[in-house]
């Protein structure tokens, strides 16, 4: 098949077989005298077939160990490098960035390192010590290079590959509808510390909230992104969107599906769904350590380490972990955590992985509740509410949560055709969670009636993908099948406690009420959701042509025990969702495309005669085009889609207080993104979204109305620059400004209106220690980020300083 298929594992062993081969070649040419493989080192490196070629490469190479250096070069060039795991030892390469021939680029990775180098053909160079003869010298050989892989790092800005819009390692300039990646490098030099902030750049998609720590809820295409859609290694990571928050530090990359994705992953969003990656064991040693302080009395510490447990290979690991003790823009509410998240592989051959993955977290910060509209974009005769206000009582609030996870990936290929893939992960979650919030407005208009209450919420997943890919031909048609089941299963139990609170002054704040709690709880409830999917995929390759087709039935049962009432309702749920996709590739890396996708999301609830609800229903047409042009390290995409939401709940007309399902959301749009390499250290990402979305059909009154939280019009624009010599060497400089239109809320009644704001950074990079300056709004912009059932002051100005060691 004309399709690229990298190397699914890093198996020192196919590597040693592969290095073999490259040694034999060497020697053979040094038997006959080829002039590709001359006896003696070439200092400097000389590699006449490549260097006269002209052809450059994007590179974008961190100050790092060299063997984790030459593994980036490698992703970023295609070019395999052989080298002895002994001639590197203790060795660290220079930062490396712009476009540059690959001659030029090892020139500068190895200066002064005592090692040279020399190619065996085009695309396959071979390293030794200066003092030792390459053929000869090797010993253990690893061998680097087989491009980016759907779940390894980005090399600076621009993916190439991914899994997410496929559940195959596929290009994502072949993928039919509009991906968008972040990898850890985007995240590492903004400083994201959020995945809303990870995502800040990437058109289209906006934080539930603008200031929040408790969940990482986002809207995209006008709709809401919820527990459902947010996936971890491809499999759904919580049972309820407050069950936990995912650290960046933690991800290799963030992925986005724009649109429905039911026919890979069941229910989810019309809007999309988010997979983060997570970093996964390397052979390569890698270790770093990195310290942050900043604003709000910010600390924190992470560190990252991985390689090889024996000298064969066939274990490696990944330990990443992180502590944070800080307070926030909102006074009395903290923002602290730790996570550690070791990862464990074992190849016995090259043909099978298994990877044991777990995560324990716990964090401690408070619920954000929000503000009446009066007094943040309605005006109010006192003034506007301080942004730093909190709303609830220091000795009562409270969000302490925990989580823990277990699972693993497993994959064996059988032969060239068949390859088996299964993912498992188990999680419990555990949110003992003390609340305030507010009602409404006394005479004076400066003071709300508030209410409180206290819960203790307990969620359990367990999620489970078996996947069979195999590559066939039939005739002249390459094909790509994926015949895969998954089953998840999330249980909910809630113990909530309601109670009574005295009113707050906002403008004037006097702490110290108490708060009065019932005595039996008004909320005491358990749910559990089974849902089995059946899918069956197939991306078909006929010269430029690349079709996909897609097809998925899905059952989902819900059953919720009410202990306060002694009741309990079960549905039983079915539906099928199915996709299809035509791409054509130019050979100059343009790729128009087409695609019809589908969604649903199972709906709890009842009809006035007793009938349990249908599932909403999604289906979207999407057309754009795809840029990655040839030889440069940049991509755009622009994609044009209509997508309706059907089956949405909306008022009986005839009977008060019962819903039927006649209700329709209708959203269509244009996004642009762009991630260019504008000239050798120069980067530029640009992002541009267009959403056109109404209630088309409903009962309660809102038709013809916006969605709340989606804007018509958001836009973003970043840049940075690292100089390449001189004395300014290692420094980069980079900045960029993010618009949001104006939105509305909850009924539609309040108008939030449009924002800008400016972020900026530097850095310096010297051998293996980074040094940084970040600054989010940095000029401290005072500004109402959503409103929904109340309205959320965005993030004021977070000024974060950090040094990180690599070794």
């Amino acid at each position: 098949m004309t399709r690229a298929r990298p190397a699914r594992h890093e198996g020192i062993r196919k590597a040693q077989r592969r290095g073999a081969l490259l040694l034999g070649s060497a020697l053979l040419g040094l038997l006959a005298g080829t002039p590709a493989m001359a006896a003696q080192p070439v200092p400097g490196g000389q590699a006449p077939t490549l260097a006269q070629s002209g052809e450059t490469y994007g590179f974008s190479i961190a100050a790092q160990p060299l063997a984790s250096a030459l593994r980036a070069f490698s992703e970023q060039s295609g070019i395999q490098v052989a080298y002895g795991t002994e001639d590197l030892a203790g060795l660290s390469g220079p930062a490396v960035s712009g476009r540059l021939d690959a001659a030029e680029a090892l020139r500068r990775l190895l200066a002064g390192s005592g090692v040279t180098w020399r190619f065996t053909d085009p695309h396959t160079v071979v390293l030794a010590r200066a003092a030792s003869d390459a053929a000869v010298t090797l010993g253990p050989v690893v061998v680097e290079g087989s491009g980016e892989t759907a779940d390894g790092p980005v090399a600076g800005y621009v993916a190439r590959r991914s899994a997410t819009g496929t559940k195959t390692d596929t290009p994502l300039i072949e993928t039919p509808q509009s991906v968008s990646v972040v990898g850890s490098e985007q995240i590492r030099r903004q400083q994201s510390q959020t995945i809303g902030e990870a995502l800040r750049f990437t058109p289209g998609i906006l934080a539930s909230q603008g200031f929040n720590r408790t969940d990482d809820g986002l809207y995209m295409r006008g709709f809401q992104i919820n527990d459902s859609s947010l996936y971890v290694n491809g499999l759904r990571s919580l049972s309820n969107i407050y069950d936990g928050t995912t650290d960046p530090y933690q991800l290799e990359r963030i992925e986005v599906l724009h649109g429905p994705a039911s026919v890979l992953y069941g229910q989810s969003s019309p809007g999309g769904v988010v997979n983060m990656v997570t970093k996964l064991p390397t052979i390569d040693p890698l270790h770093e350590i990195e310290a942050q302080l900043g604003n709000d009395d910010r600390k924190q510490v992470a560190t990252d380490h991985g390689g090889a447990l024996d000298e064969a290979g066939q274990f490696s690991y990944r330990l990443t972990a992180l502590v944070r003790d800080s307070g926030t823009m909102v006074d009395y509410i903290d923002d602290d955590k730790a996570f550690v998240a070791p990862a464990f592989t074992w190849r016995p051959d090259e043909d099978t992985a298994l990877t044991l993955l777990a995560t324990y977290s716990q964090s401690s910060t408070d619920y954000y509740y929000g503000f009446p509209a009066e007094g943040t974009v309605v005006d109010n005769p006192n003034g506007r509410i301080a942004r730093n206000r909190f709303l609830g009582e220091p000795d009562f609030n409270k969000w302490e949560r925990s989580s823990y996870s277990a699972g693993y990936r497993f994959e064996h290929r059988f032969d060239e055709r068949f390859e088996l893939r299964q993912n498992l992960r188990y999680a419990e979650f555990e949110n003992n969670y003390n609340d305030i919030y507010f009602g409404s407005w006394l005479a004076d208009e400066r003071s709300v009636t508030r209410g409180a209450y206290s819960r203790n919420d307990q969620s359990s997943l367990f999620a489970l993908d078996t996947q069979l890919q195999a590559e066939l031909t039939t005739g002249p048609l390459e094909h790509t099948a994926l015949l895969g089941i998954d089953y998840n299963r999330t249980t909910f139990q809630r113990v909530q406690y309601n109670g009574t609170v005295a009113p707050l002054d906002l403008y004037d704040p006097v702490y110290g009420a108490s708060v009065t709690l019932a005595s039996a709880p008004g909320t005491d409830s358990y749910q559990q959701g089974d849902q089995v999917g059946l899918y069956a995929q197939d991306q078909i390759a006929l010269g430029s042509w690349r079709l996909l087709l897609g097809g998925r039935q899905d059952w989902a049962n819900d059953r919720t025990d009410n202990h306060v009432t002694g009741s309990s309702a079960e549905t039983d749920q079915s539906a099928f969702t199915g996709r299809v996709g035509l791409v054509y590739l130019f050979d100059f890396g343009l790729a128009p495309y087409v695609s019809y996708a589908e969604s649903f999301e199972p709906q709890s609830g009842t009809d006035a005669g007793g009938g349990a609800f249908d599932p909403t229903t999604g289906q979207q047409v999407e057309a754009g085009l795809k840029f990655q042009p040839k030889g440069a390290d940049s991509s755009v995409t622009l994609s044009f889609y209509h997508l309706t939401r059907q089956n949405v709940l909306t008022s009986d007309p005839d009977n008060a207080g019962f819903s039927v399902q006649t209700g329709e959301i209708r959203s269509r749009g244009v996004e642009l993104e762009a991630k260019l390499a504008l000239a050798e250290g120069l980067n530029l990402l640009a992002g541009y979204a267009y959403t056109d979305a109404e209630v088309t059909e409903s009962n309660s009154g809102d038709l013809g109305t916006r969605p709340e939280n989606t804007p018509e019009h958001m836009a973003s624009l970043w840049a940075d620059y690292a100089f390449q010599d001189g004395p300014l060497q290692g420094l980069r400089l980079g900045g960029g400004v993010r618009y949001v239109g104006d939105t509305v809320d909850l009924s539609a009644t309040t108008t939030v209106p449009a924002y800008t704001v400016a972020d900026a950074m530097v850095s310096y990079e010297t051998g293996p220690w980074r040094l940084g300056i970040n600054a989010t709004n940095l000029f401290d912009k005072e500004y109402i980020a959503a409103c929904t059932y109340g309205c959320f002051y965005g993030e004021g100005r977070t000024v974060i300083g950090s040094v990180a060691l690599r070794w």
